[in-house]
């Protein structure tokens, strides 16, 4: 198979505590890995750390056969994440929010990439709100924002903390679907949830922290 994601070893300390302890796994291309554990055991700890944003104590994390340290750059190209918060300004539109996702994954702000934001909004049920700063949308209609990402950037790997989090039966049968079809594309998902998840023809493997 085709070998996208390998963590070897990884340990985390904080303090005189040992958060994460030798953690080690390896992500093909068309695999699903759901990271799970009580509050505080160090999910969202490993998501970070396997984005090149967060360290860790011991190991190492490889893409593509190569160490994220030199490997930086096409790993940024290649990931999509999505944190646990929506990461979303109250202030701005769901339009303007994902116009300045865009902007940063290096889509030119055009007339274009508005259509795909307008179509991509309309994907999820947030057409009516399109033009309604963000501070006004419920919990759930915020992460369905954060969530239209997925069909704005192409990328293989998918690590996404807690997307499940605030969405109704609707939302999440959107997530699963969407999880399908990319891994079905030869993509890859690591995720964090506290909810069942259940991706059609795709088995989903799991590791406890």
């Amino acid at each position: 198979m085709n070998e996208l994601l390998k963590v070897n070893d990884v340990t985390v300390w904080r303090g005189d505590n040992l958060l994460l302890d030798d953690v080690h796994f390896a992500l093909n291309a068309g695999q699903v890995l759901q990271v799970r554990g009580a509050n505080g055991s160090g999910k969202t700890t490993l998501l970070r750390i396997v984005c090149g944003v967060g360290f860790a104590d011991e190991g190492s994390v490889q893409w593509r056969g190569e160490s994220i340290e030199r490997n930086r750059h096409q790993l940024n190209n290649e990931l999509l994440y999505l944190g646990h918060k929506p990461g979303i300004k109250g202030a701005l539109n769901p339009i303007e929010n994902l116009r300045i996702f865009c902007a940063l994954s290096g889509l030119e702000a055009s007339t274009k990439t508005d259509d795909l934001i307008k179509n991509a909004l309309a994907n999820l049920s947030l057409s009516d709100k399109a033009e309604l700063p963000c501070r006004f949308l419920s919990a759930g209609q915020q992460r369905r924002v954060a969530l239209a990402r997925l069909l704005l950037q192409h990328a293989y790997l998918w690590v996404l903390d807690e997307p499940l989090t605030s969405l109704d039966k609707a939302g999440l049968a959107w997530v699963e679907n969407q999880i399908s079809q990319h891994v079905s594309n030869g993509g890859a998902v690591l995720l964090t949830t506290h909810a069942p998840l259940q991706v059609k023809g795709v088995t989903v493997n799991t590791l406890e922290l």
